[in-house]
């Protein structure tokens, strides 16, 4: 039985995403050639148009799909949440499963930084804003209810957005040279393993009323 044309196009669209991620944090935007993508996804240049669009729909949608999916589940994990660290526990979790399962973000956005953002298109800050909405929920919520300080809920999700890429990303790169692992004396087998947990502890402990 032949598979349902659907699926055949959910497939192309998901190794053409996958294949962007990789070429776009290797490359940056200017450098990501659409040929090379095309090549890497297994599919013809005219096929990946017709699946997405041009490059820069392309872009867009490798930040969409990441930091868009994020933000859906982000909501759906603090909704099954009632008490304020809980829901700040699970914000930290999404963001830490999102980089799992997405590596090549950091770079990217570290390039687009790096760029001063001229490149990010429209959809980039919709969910970043739905994202941030979330954190300043959280922050508020626990404000008034007497567990957090007030505080810049930006700033909170920097601190928390910067530990975790140097955890997973730039972390494990800096920590395995000599020079650092003799000056950084409590840095063991499982000490990038135990960062979730460490992270969730500082945030925590940041923005907790004494």
């Amino acid at each position: 039985m032949s598979q349902p044309r659907h699926d055949k196009r959910d497939e192309s669209r998901e190794r053409i995403i996958q294949a962007a991620k990789d070429v776009f944090a290797e490359q940056g935007f200017a450098g990501a050639r659409v040929d090379e993508i095309a090549r890497r996804a297994q599919i013809n240049k005219a096929a990946l148009y017709y699946h997405i669009g041009d490059k820069q729909a392309l872009y867009a949608e490798v930040l969409h799909d990441v930091i868009g999916t994020t933000a859906e589940r982000l909501s759906k994990d603090i909704a099954t949440q009632t008490d304020p660290e809980d829901k700040l526990r699970a914000y930290i979790r999404s963001f830490a499963a999102a980089l799992d399962a997405n590596p090549q973000m950091p770079r990217i956005i570290m390039r687009e930084i790096a760029s001063g953002g001229v490149n990010l298109p429209q959809v980039f800050y919709d969910d970043l804003a739905l994202i941030l909405k979330t954190v300043v929920g959280i922050i508020d919520e626990g404000a008034k209810a007497g567990a957090f300080v007030r505080t810049i809920p930006v700033l909170v999700h920097t601190m928390t957005l910067g530990a975790l890429i140097f955890s997973k990303v730039i972390g494990p790169m800096i920590l395995a040279h000599p020079s650092i692992r003799g000056v950084v004396k409590d840095i063991d087998d499982d000490f990038l393993a135990r960062g979730n947990a460490e992270i969730e502890r500082l945030v925590l402990r940041a923005i907790k009323q004494t």
